[in-house]
């Protein structure tokens, strides 16, 4: 199976599955990052519910719950964990969740 992928500006991306030497399909699909968590989302044509967006940092977000109800945008988790050495801001939950204080994410605007 070969798969290749790039990321273009803005979060968008494009993957490649090519499955065609093992009888497969050569399947292509856009991409695009999570601006709360930088996962890369699929985005599948078949999908019927809407794609999450956050109106307060206005970036796409993943359906991971902790994505869908908290603005944490990552390039804002990189500040403050350049500002606070010791934080772990940048490091997330089995469910995506916070796992330190939210109350960092409230302060003034970093970027």
């Amino acid at each position: 199976m070969g798969v290749i992928s790039h990321r273009v500006k803005g979060g968008r991306g494009y993957l490649m599955v090519d499955n065609r030497a093992s009888g497969g399909k050569l399947e292509e699909y856009a991409t695009m990052t999570c601006g709360h968590c930088n996962t890369i989302v699929v985005l599948r044509g078949d999908r019927k519910r809407p794609r999450g967006y956050c109106k307060k940092c206005h970036a796409y977000i993943c359906d991971n719950t902790a994505c869908v109800l908290n603005c944490t945008p990552i390039l804002k988790a990189v500040a403050l964990a350049q500002k606070y050495p010791g934080l772990p801001v940048l490091t997330r939950g089995y469910q995506g969740q916070l796992l330190c204080d939210p109350k960092y994410f409230q302060e003034g605007k970093i970027f």
